[in-house]
């Protein structure tokens, strides 16, 4: 009997269990390996193992238990996740600037449909980031650095097989006023209202 997916209200994307190594991978829908694998936290020197969904984590294999790296994505207990560095990797040709400190790291699905999947991960300005390191420096700067760290939408793209890290305001404005002019924002911060972004996902995916 098939087991009974728990009713959490959070997204699963249809893609078989098991690893991912390329993009063509990904789209075929069959993974590389069914190597089993444990979701651990982020943060913290023992790296617990997750027990719950969380919407980023690193991910090791049972068998050796070392860190999975350099793949394209995961589906892991019904859930999607792209490894950051794949999302860096294959991200639309201006969105070049942006970094993240955990590039082994994996990202969930959070929405998707036939057009695009969405998900959100901590990104910053690389560019900027150098800036403050250097042009302010000490404590000040420090802080100012790792103040440039905004959660992102981001979302992959199926027909243009690609990533779209929307990086502020105006650049989620250039996306989507080809797609859904009566989403685009206002842009009073820098940063895009990111429920607003959840529910244009809604209308656009």
């Amino acid at each position: 009997e098939p087991k009974e997916e728990p009713n959490d209200g959070l997204y699963r994307a249809n893609y078989p269990e098991g690893i991912y190594y390329t993009v063509d991978d990904f789209l075929k829908k069959i993974p590389n390996e069914t190597t089993k694998v444990d979701a651990r936290e982020l943060i913290g020197f023992d790296k617990e193992l997750l027990d719950s969904i969380e919407d980023n984590c690193f991910c090791y294999y049972q068998n050796s238990d070392s860190k999975v790296k350099k793949v394209f994505a995961i589906s892991y207990k019904g859930h999607l996740y792209f490894q950051t560095r794949a999302i860096l990797s294959n991200r639309n040709k201006d969105d070049n600037a942006q970094t993240n400190d955990f590039p082994n790291s994996f990202v969930r699905v959070k929405n998707g449909g036939e057009n695009y999947l969405y998900l959100e991960t901590r990104l910053v300005n690389k560019w900027a980031q150098g800036f403050a390191y250097g042009g302010v420096g000490g404590t000040s700067g420090y802080y100012l650095a790792t103040d440039m760290t905004h959660t992102k939408g981001i979302i992959w793209d199926f027909k243009n097989k690609e990533f779209n890290i929307f990086k502020n305001c105006k650049d989620y404005n250039r996306f989507i006023e080809k797609i859904h002019p009566g989403s685009i924002q206002k842009c009073k911060n820098q940063q895009p209202d990111i429920e607003a972004i959840r529910k244009t996902i809604e209308i656009i995916k």
